[in-house]
């Protein structure tokens, strides 16, 4: 009986097709594993803001208290704080704000949620992502391998018990806030504080993610 086996060249065929197949369904895999880190990174941050926005909506708020280890709401203190552009005579009307119209570094992000000055996908922003801009009022800082800690921008000073920072599925998602004040044209007076919680990251693929939100304060 004459029996046929398998050549070299039908084998080699074999392989090819066969790696073939296996680089596709390996590529499937790495692509799941990309977006299910990319939709948990999203959702951690949201947490976050989420999380800072309310403590700063919901802790007592008082215009007058220093900037210091006894402020219960250390986002929206102001002591010696030298407010950039025109934040500190902000207004709104009709849910127009005049700390949302300043975007000195052209990446169509208002500086008011923009914790970079320049383009914020850029290699040497994604390389020293705690070197934030100097607009920003409270920071990221004195980061370790897993968490980062909060400071004023203008004095280093660490904030006690509060997280600006944390590593998340191996990449380090960040939060920093900017401050406006409110002032009623009419009295030229105070009439609230406005903070803008930023929380962000940078994606598998090095692109700058954020989330944002104001969080208004009366002064009553």
């Amino acid at each position: 009986m004459n029996k046929k086996g398998f050549t070299i060249i039908e084998l080699l065929v074999a392989f090819v097709i066969l790696f073939i197949l296996m680089t596709g369904f390996l590529r499937g895999i790495l692509l799941y594993m990309e977006y299910q880190i990319n939709n948990g990174l999203k959702d951690r941050a949201s947490e976050i803001a989420v999380k800072m926005s309310s403590q700063i909506q919901t802790a007592r708020f008082n215009p007058t208290a220093g900037c210091d280890e006894n402020n219960i709401n250390p986002f929206l203190c102001d002591t010696l704080y030298a407010y950039p552009y025109n934040w500190d005579s902000a207004q709104c009307d009709s849910g127009n704000c005049t700390f949302e119209v300043q975007d000195s570094d052209g990446d169509e992000i208002a500086d008011f949620y923009d914790p970079y000055d320049g383009q914020n996908e850029d290699e040497n922003i994604r390389d020293n992502p705690t070197n934030t801009a100097g607009w920003l009022r409270i920071r990221p800082c004195n980061c370790d391998g897993n968490i980062c800690g909060c400071c004023y921008a203008d004095s280093g000073i660490q904030i006690n018990n509060a997280v600006c920072g944390e590593r998340y599925r191996g990449r380090f998602i960040y939060a920093g806030t900017t401050l406006a004040k409110l002032i009623n044209p009419a009295t030229n007076s105070e009439v609230g504080r406005v903070a803008g919680v930023i929380v962000w990251y940078f994606d598998t693929k090095g692109r700058y993610k954020y989330i944002s939100i104001p969080v208004m304060r009366d002064t009553r």
